[in-house]
């Protein structure tokens, strides 16, 4: 029984040691941003892009972390915005919609400001962008 015993707590004592070796006693740091999906494309070339109006896709920003390596969900943490909100306008949740006005292309942004620079040093943040493209088809004539 004993021989179990410590051979559990001698298992816990080396997880520990491994994590924190492998997290360099540095915090996590976010280093990008991956947008899914990385391509929507609203409508048809046979359908007059007004008809998509109110068509609408959720986004998900999924955040890649360093120290030790690891993917967050960040959806609800980024800023979303359109580059082209006459066209796709996106809201705080990252759900984006045609608003039937424009065809054409946009990008579409998930940003956030990091609280210290890559070497630790207390700062005013880093800027981390990840970026995805939504498509208004636009009708063939």
């Amino acid at each position: 029984m004993n021989g179990k015993w410590l051979a559990g707590v001698s298992l816990v004592v080396m997880a520990s040691l491994l994590l924190s070796v492998v997290s360099c006693a540095r915090s996590q740091q976010l280093v990008s941003i991956n947008v899914e999906p990385t391509t929507e494309n609203f409508g048809a070339a046979n359908i007059p892009f007004p008809l998509d109006a109110g068509l609408s896709v959720q986004l998900r920003a999924l955040g890649t972390y360093i120290h030790p390596p690891v993917t967050k969900d960040i959806t609800n943490q980024v800023v979303w915005t359109s580059n082209t909100p006459g066209m796709v306008t996106v809201n705080s949740a990252g759900m984006i919609t045609a608003t039937g006005n424009e065809c054409g292309n946009t990008l579409i942004s998930a940003t956030i400001r990091t609280n210290t620079s890559d070497g630790g040093i207390s700062s005013s943040g880093a800027m981390v962008v990840g970026t995805m493209t939504a498509n208004v088809i636009c009708p063939s004539q």
